[in-house]
């Protein structure tokens, strides 16, 4: 009876049609500015890009991403346009910062690990693949959310599981604990 409660509350959590639940978001505000840091960077302007190792921890408003290693893709302007995590990717989304687009999420930390992640600037789209896996504390379910990969639009915050990728099949999963 427990797994059925905690199954409700988790299938409510990531109902997009149910008003009163909580929907797949991330706590986001792409008009912030993005604070790195890392132990080490090597920035090569002539090449427009930027490499971090070793910690590499970036965040954006209520939103933080820590991996072993980030890439930061400049266009010819200077601007930053896609920036490529691997390794141990871990995106954290405070849901009780008040900003962003985290409306009805109950509040707590969203967590998504994941092997990679790609963050295209210009499109304002988060995109985590390999191993995904995501939970959140200071929620009542006690549970996991798997899937190939995630989507997160980083304008809404609002999050699509894709169950497969390019790489490998797969599917989305629950697990209930």
């Amino acid at each position: 009876m427990k797994h059925l409660a905690s199954l409700l509350v988790i299938a409510l959590w990531l109902s997009p049609n149910a008003s009163h639940a909580q929907r797949l978001s991330f706590a986001t505000d792409a008009s912030a500015p993005l604070d790195a840091k890392a132990d080490k960077i090597i920035w090569q302007q002539t090449k427009g890009r930027a490499d971090f190792s070793g910690h590499a921890h970036i965040t954006q408003g209520p939103l933080t991403m820590k991996a072993d290693a980030m890439h930061l893709q400049m266009g010819p302007d200077g601007e930053a346009q896609r920036l490529v995590s691997q390794g141990h990717v871990v995106v954290l989304s405070d849901l009780n910062s008040g900003g962003g687009s985290s409306e009805g999420s109950g509040g707590g930390v969203r967590r998504a690990t994941a092997d990679t992640a790609t963050y295209d600037l210009s499109a304002n789209q988060l995109l985590l693949s390999g191993n995904v896996k995501i939970s959140q504390t200071g929620d009542l379910s006690s549970g996991e959310v798997s899937s190939g990969s995630l989507k997160i639009d980083m304008q809404t915050g609002i999050a699509r599981l894709l169950g497969q990728t390019n790489e490998k099949p797969g599917r989305a999963r629950i697990e209930l604990k």
